[in-house]
């Protein structure tokens, strides 16, 4: 049986997707690995440097149906060569006459650099599909809940008022900015490799230019202006970013576990068919957005991994190679549980208006001392009003009277203010300042990007393939 999370038949969907697991498990790898061999056999022909005959042939058997995957481990484990056995399982796939031409001026790193473009072109479309979904619920929830009030928070105490909205509408332009980094690597990312042993084209010479132009027009790949077999920084930013999206939705998983603490009980998660505690029946734990922050904390711990991705020594490092046998898998399993469970846990979030307003009543109304102070500003000056303001707060807190009442009470605010402007320093939704035109200005973004992101797809595609 497994003896890994991400291939745990119990845990593996609380680690992992459905989706990645189809891009990055080792059928898909071998697969990506054939597709770059029945290609460059293709390309070759096309320059005349291999019989058209050999390259139909290579093609017909770079299925990974017809690849004993056994065989291939039991040589890997002998020659720790991952590409040579699965080159040597083409060869004899094919016809005798087609084999001598299979892998014909490449090397390993060759392969396994540019199926690895292409396992990454697969994934940007499955976390971009994702993302889209996200945003939608993020809008849905800021377009609902633009004027629902709650206690704004600051280092974990009540600030000022704001609405649950405002909280969505800023984790959805965080959420649009990572979209964005994501969309815009995609010229930079999606590079072919293909030069030979050290990356000079020395077995192929200037037929070399044609084979590498005609293999990763085919792929759909960009084509590098020099060897690409050391520069992993392509790579390492794709990760990156990846990172970098883990990270907001485990704050957003945070923001959102914090607001279901017993004492605060503003959302709570979906709850069909789910058992918080085994001992203790009450419970709802907020074992989702728990999830969300989790699993972000496991992917920034991959973080160093993927910058160590860019060192390399000499033209060519087996160390550097060996690091991307491992993170990029996980990092993609991780990042697709998020996604689908981040996804789930916006679209069924349960919202308790009434505890978001019994929660700044029971503060006594403190997030409207900024309100209340310049009020008061206008008529005794900033530094008076604090120091007034600051000393009703102290007072009420001692005598565990509500601010509010403090404040409407007490005879210095009285002498300065009048009953309609204590009334309206004393209304939450006055004090929202323009949470809401903020509310509606991202909304309008996203409105205007949501539809173009296929047509952009379009154009960085086309721009990669033409990349030089």
């Amino acid at each position: 049986m497994a003896a890994s999370a991400y291939d745990s038949f119990y845990f593996r969907d609380r680690y992992g997707s459905a989706a990645m697991r189809a891009l990055w498990d080792d059928r898909a790898m071998v697969q990506r690995w054939l597709d770059v061999e029945a290609a460059l056999a293709a390309s070759e022909a096309e320059t005349g440097l291999i019989p058209r005959a050999a390259a139909r042939e290579i093609a017909r058997a770079a299925r990974v149906e017809k690849i004993d995957l056994g065989a291939m481990k039991r040589e890997f484990d002998t020659t720790w060569n991952p590409v040579m056995p699965l080159v040597n399982a083409l060869r004899q796939a094919v016809k005798p006459s087609a084999a001598r031409w299979v892998h014909w001026g490449a090397t390993s790193k060759n392969v396994i650099d540019t199926a690895l473009a292409l396992q990454i072109r697969d994934t940007y479309h499955v976390v971009g599909a994702d993302l889209e979904a996200i945003a939608a619920e993020l809008a849905r929830l800021a377009r609902r809940h633009r004027d629902t009030v709650m206690a704004g928070r600051t280092h974990g105490q009540h600030a000022l008022p704001v609405t649950l909205g405002y909280k969505a509408a800023v984790w959805l332009d965080e959420l649009m900015r990572q979209r964005e980094r994501l969309e815009a690597s995609r010229s930079r990312v999606l590079v072919g490799e293909f030069g030979g042993a050290i990356g000079t084209m020395a077995a192929l010479g200037r037929d070399g230019l044609r084979v590498q132009e005609r293999l990763m027009a085919r792929l759909g790949l960009g084509v590098p202006l020099i060897a690409a077999k050391t520069a992993g920084d392509r790579f390492a930013e794709f990760f990156l970013v990846l990172a970098m999206i883990s990270s907001t939705l485990g704050k957003i998983g945070q923001n959102v576990y914090n607001l279901q603490v017993t004492d605060t009980d503003e959302v709570v998660e979906f709850m069909e068919g789910k058992v918080g505690s085994s001992a203790m029946p009450h419970k709802l734990n907020p074992v989702a957005s728990g999830s969300l922050v989790l699993l972000a904390r496991l992917v920034r711990s991959r973080g160093v991994t993927m910058l160590e991705y860019i060192h390399s020594e000499w033209e060519d490092d087996h160390r550097q190679g060996e690091t991307a046998w491992a993170f990029p898998q996980e990092v993609c399993l991780l990042l697709g549980a998020q996604l689908v469970i981040a996804r789930r846990l916006l679209a069924t979030l349960v919202v308790k208006p009434e505890n978001m307003r019994r929660n700044l009543d029971r503060a006594g109304g403190v997030v409207l001392s900024e309100a209340v102070m310049m009020a008061l500003a206008a008529k005794i000056g900033r530094d008076r009003a604090h120091a007034l303001t600051l000393a009703i707060s102290r007072e009420a807190l001692a005598a565990q009277v509500p601010f509010r009442e403090a404040v409407a009470a007490h005879p210095e605010v009285r002498r300065h203010l009048t009953r309609r402007e204590i009334a309206s320093a004393l209304d939450y939704r006055r004090a929202l300042g323009l949470a809401g035109y903020f509310v509606d200005r991202v909304l309008a973004e996203y409105d205007r990007t949501k539809g173009g992101s296929s047509e952009r797809k379009g154009r960085q595609r086309a721009t990669t393939s033409r990349r030089r």
